[in-house]
Order: structure tokens, then sequence, then C-alpha cells
């Protein structure tokens, strides 16, 4: 199915949707899922399973939704957009406002930075501080703040489009990333490490002075706090949130939607699909605590 298809959000939703929000206290730039946190917030409904977190949540204030769905939300007082495909219409009109509201700015580049001739430099929205190094063949696509004094080695990619795509019944819809890469000041990125843009207003975050070894990818939305270190071929999923000096050993895992405190430590080769406490150190696959681990390993010898 070719992108215009499959990207195409109807006129007519469009004007229906936007005339909504001239006349009703909400708006259609705000998007989110049924348990937002956000107030004024347009999301969609297109399974039953999910009509009472909506309607618990103060914060809904208009959904596409099903036919079926239709009368116990518009009883609830909220904004109602009825669509076939509730899904569909609603992350096209993400897309939609995802480029039609754009602000485009020039690149600025500090006078003091060092780019090399054969790394790639969007022409627009990309900020690159002072003192920072951009080493051969790293790409900085747009949309991408890097602070002073940071290196990004050969070959790492920043702002890559995360990995979203939804299935709908007109076919696969990827969803268009709308955020942002905050670099702080002093981080290292190493060779051939992939970070993606954030997601839905929240951007992707790697905070001062943390150091990223090569290989390892960082999901859209992620946010690492200050002087983490995340060793090669890592792989930190979208929008889980890591404390100052986290500690991620090498081919570790960790699932998205997760928050990792600070001080805590991932050993090596685990997968994380649980938070994990401050100062705490996790291992195994499903990762639990170290010290459960070993002991684990010692009832199997």
């Amino acid at each position: 199915m070719s992108e215009a298809l499959t990207d195409r959000i109807d006129d007519r939703l469009v004007r229906e949707v936007l005339g909504l929000v001239a006349s009703r206290p909400f708006s259609a730039a705000q998007l989110g899922w049924t348990d937002a946190a956000l107030p004024a917030t347009l999301t969609f409904l297109d399974a039953e399973r999910y009509l009472p977190v909506l309607l618990a949540n103060p914060n809904i204030a208009a959904a596409f939704v099903t036919p079926a769905l239709r009368g116990a939300v518009e009883a609830s007082g909220r904004v109602v957009v009825e669509s076939a495909d509730p899904r569909y219409d609603y992350h096209a009109l993400h897309n939609h406002l995802a480029r039609t509201r754009k602000r485009w700015w020039p690149t600025e580049i500090h006078p003091t930075a060092a780019v090399h001739r054969t790394a790639f430099v969007a022409e627009r929205n990309v900020r690159i501080g002072a003192g920072t190094r951009i080493e051969p063949n790293a790409t900085i696509l747009e949309d991408v703040e890097i602070g002073e004094d940071c290196i990004v080695r050969a070959g790492a990619v920043l702002g890559s489009e995360g990995y979203e795509h939804k299935r709908t019944t007109r076919g696969i819809l990827s969803v268009v990333h709308d955020g942002i890469v905050e670099v702080g000041h002093r981080v290292e990125i190493g060779a051939n490490a992939c970070i993606d843009k954030g997601f839905r207003g929240k951007p992707t975050r790697i905070g001062d002075d943390t150091k990223i070894d090569n290989l390892v990818h960082v999901a859209h939305s992620v946010v690492l706090g200050q002087r983490c270190m995340v060793v090669a071929s890592a792989m930190l999923g979208g929008s889980t949130v890591f404390g100052d000096d986290v500690w991620v050993g090498p081919n570790a895992t960790v699932s998205s939607v997760l928050r990792v405190g600070e001080r805590a430590s991932v050993s090596l080769g685990a997968v994380v699909t649980r938070n994990v406490e401050p100062e705490s150190r996790v291992s195994g696959n499903f990762a639990v605590a170290h010290e459960r681990f070993l002991a684990f390993l010692k009832t199997i010898r």
C-alpha cells in the first residue's frame, strides 16, 4: 500500500475536528491515550475494554469512537467524532498536525564546534554547541540539539525516526515522530549508535556527562539522567526513564515505558521488563535482583 494511501486523512474529518476545536474547550493539537495526564486531550477508542479508563479520566475532552461506543462516550459529556476506524483517523490526524504545524529554523553550529567534512548535518532544526566534535560519517538529522563539549563518534545517527507503526483497517500506518533529541553537555555518543527523536511531545533526552558506547540503540522519548554509562550493544526501549548515575551493561535490553532508578545497575545481557529500584542491581533474563540471580545459578549447578 502506498504512502499516499496509508497516510492520508479525510479532508472532511480534518474540517470536522478543527471545527470542534474552534467551538469546544479542547485543542486537537493535544493528542494522547485514554490515560492521558494532560488536560483537554483528544484520544481514540476502538475497544470496549478501554472505555472505563476513558470515562474515569477527566483529562479526556474528546475522542474518535466506533459507532458501537458512541453512546457511552457521548453520555459522559465528551466531544465525539464517530469513525469506522478510530485508530487510523487518530494517527492520520496526528501525522497531519505534525507536518502542517511544524516550526522550522536554520541550523546553528557554534564557531568552535568541529564537524568533520564527511559528517552530515541537516540544514534545519539542528543546534550544535561550543567545543562539540562530530566525527566522520556521523549523521545529525533534523530536530537535534547538542550541548557543549560533546563527542559524536563516527557513524552515529542522531534524530532518526522511531519505530511506531499501527495496524489499521487500511493497512499499516507509520506514525510521524514530532519530538526532538536533546543532548546535554560533555556527552559522548559512540560509533554507530542510534538515538531516535521524541514522540507525542516527549523529547529524547541525554543528560550531562552521560557516556554512550558503540552500537547502542536509544528509542524514542527515552530519558537518560546525568552521568549514566550505557555500554556497547545495549537497547533502551521507548519512553523509559533512567535516573542519574545508572549503569547499563553490554547487550542489555531494557523494555519500554519503565523507570530505572538513580545509581541502579543493569548487568550485561540482562532483559529488563519491570521497573528497577534506585541503587539496585538486576541480572538475568528476565532480570531479577542480582543476588537472587546468583542464588538461582547455584541451585541449577
